[in-house]
């Protein structure tokens, strides 16, 4: 088994909610494209904007929702939620983010990645947001034209490294419950139940700290390799400052995670 060192890991925090998918886009819709707010199948809050396409949606931006001006300069990485009835490759469909009306000249294509057919994903999409500075309108485009099928996405989040960190962890538990009859020979048996995770990271104060019961979009790198990264929403749950007359201030955070986790491989 291969060593990695943890030299390039980092914390990846989204709090900047760009869209939060509580309603149908409406700004604009392309060809063939159905959008309402599914409030059925979502991963926050109460819906998710659903998109439903024809075969006649080609390689076209599929819809665009007005959002109210934002600055998203200061930010490195996007992270979203997404669904597709259709197996998709990496780069089949973008992320679009503009300051004009719906995406008529994004600033941003920030390609999507793999998705498995009817799976949310929680994804993470590195982008240059230097230029920014007054989003007015998100967007979704198929680059590929996939036939029909439909499409959910669920909290688009904007995310940044947080500065100072030095260390993380991470706890990933199933639940067992004992499951012992009287056929069971006298040794007891057990079955999993439902799986959670939690964890902590820590570091030197850099700018303001997180506030405690914020939901937030978290990456949790274990190097620069885009595999080797953990990824979900979480609850940050505790906030602890130490300071010393000989040394930095420090903050550690604890965190709940909440939903599915994306697991990180080799």
């Amino acid at each position: 088994m291969a060593r990695v060192s943890g030299y390039g890991g980092s914390v990846i925090v989204a709090s900047q909610v760009i869209e939060n998918c509580e309603d149908a886009w409406n700004e604009s819709a392309g060809t063939g494209v159905t959008a309402t707010l599914d409030t059925t199948d979502f991963k926050n809050g109460a819906g998710s904007a659903k998109f439903v396409c024809d075969a006649t949606t080609g390689v076209e931006v599929v819809a665009t929702e007005q959002v109210v001006s934002m600055n998203l300069a200061a930010y490195t990485d996007l992270l979203l939620w997404a669904k597709s009835s259709v197996a998709m490759d990496a780069n089949d469909w973008q992320l679009l983010l503009d300051d004009t009306g719906s995406c008529a000249s994004p600033i941003v294509t920030a390609n999507l990645p793999a998705l498995s057919a009817d799976v949310w994903k929680f994804c993470r999409v590195s982008a240059t947001l230097t230029s920014c500075t007054a989003i007015v309108s998100v967007g979704l485009k198929q680059a590929v034209d996939k036939g029909a099928l439909t499409f959910h996405i669920d909290s688009v989040w904007a995310g940044v490294a947080i500065a100072g960190l030095k260390s993380w962890t991470l706890d990933k538990t199933v639940d067992v419950y004992e499951s012992t009859g009287f056929d069971s020979s006298g040794a007891k048996t057990y079955l999993p139940g439902a799986s959670g995770w939690s964890g902590s990271f820590e570091g030197y104060k850099d700018g303001a700290p997180l506030a405690i019961g914020t939901v937030i979009g978290l990456e949790l790198r274990e190097s620069s390799t885009s595999t080797q990264q953990w990824r979900g929403m979480a609850i940050i749950t505790g906030v602890h400052d130490s300071v010393m007359v000989d040394g930095l201030v420090a903050y550690s955070y604890d965190f709940q995670g909440t939903d599915s986790l994306e697991v990180a491989t080799a």
